[in-house]
């Protein structure tokens, strides 16, 4: 496939970006890596981000020219509105989540395409989270794994992530509910140094305790 064969779309209005494509796995694959890319950057500017990814009905126009209709861009549809739901109802956290009918459509289209790159990709950056919605993981990078069997230098960008969690969580210490937003991402970013091998750059003590009382 060509760029000129993708019919994704994308958009920003007010502090929302919407991404819509396909149920073709390309594009769904192409999909999860625009949200893994534009969630880091703004994490790295000091941004968090929550999202909902939906399947369904949608009309959506943007300003790429590939659209028949010339216009303004604008989206609606029922697609639309479940993914702001699902998003606003249990993302409970800076995190992008999957319906899981969108997880099980790119199980299966991944399981008719066995030892590809992109069935990696996807394998490695939608991950199931412990309390049930599967979610696209940001970190996905830190170390070697299935998809990524040389892991980049980034170790500036690491730093500045951790620096902005850590302030996010400063920031919130005295508003329970929103630490413990900020500390579920905390703890999936420590999850991914762990596994990367990169303890000394884990969030821990006072930060981000891990007993209750």
């Amino acid at each position: 496939m060509t760029a000129a064969d993708f019919q994704d779309r994308l958009h920003s209005f007010s502090d929302f970006v919407v991404v819509s494509v396909r149920p073709d796995i390309r594009e769904i694959g192409l999909m999860v890596y625009i949200i893994f890319k534009i969630c880091r950057q703004l994490l790295v500017s000091g941004f968090l981000s929550r999202g909902g990814i939906a399947k369904g009905l949608l009309y959506h126009r943007d300003d790429s020219g590939k659209d028949a209709e010339a216009g303004p861009p604008m989206v609606f549809g029922p697609a639309f509105v479940e993914a702001y739901l699902f998003e606003s109802s249990h993302a409970d956290g800076p995190r992008v989540i999957l319906q899981n009918k969108v997880r099980e459509h790119i199980l299966r289209k991944c399981s008719e395409l066995p030892d590809t790159k992109l069935t990696s990709f996807l394998r490695t950056h939608v991950q199931r989270a412990a309390d049930g919605p599967a979610f696209i993981d940001i970190f996905a990078d830190f170390g070697p794994n299935e998809y990524y069997e040389t892991a980049p230098d980034i170790s500036s960008e690491v730093e500045t992530i951790r620096a902005h969690i850590c302030d996010a969580l400063n920031r919130t210490a005295d508003k329970p509910l929103y630490f413990k937003k900020n500390a579920q991402l905390a703890r999936q970013f420590n999850a991914a140094l762990e596994k990367a091998g990169r303890e000394e750059l884990m969030i821990n003590g006072d930060q981000l305790p891990t007993r209750e009382y």
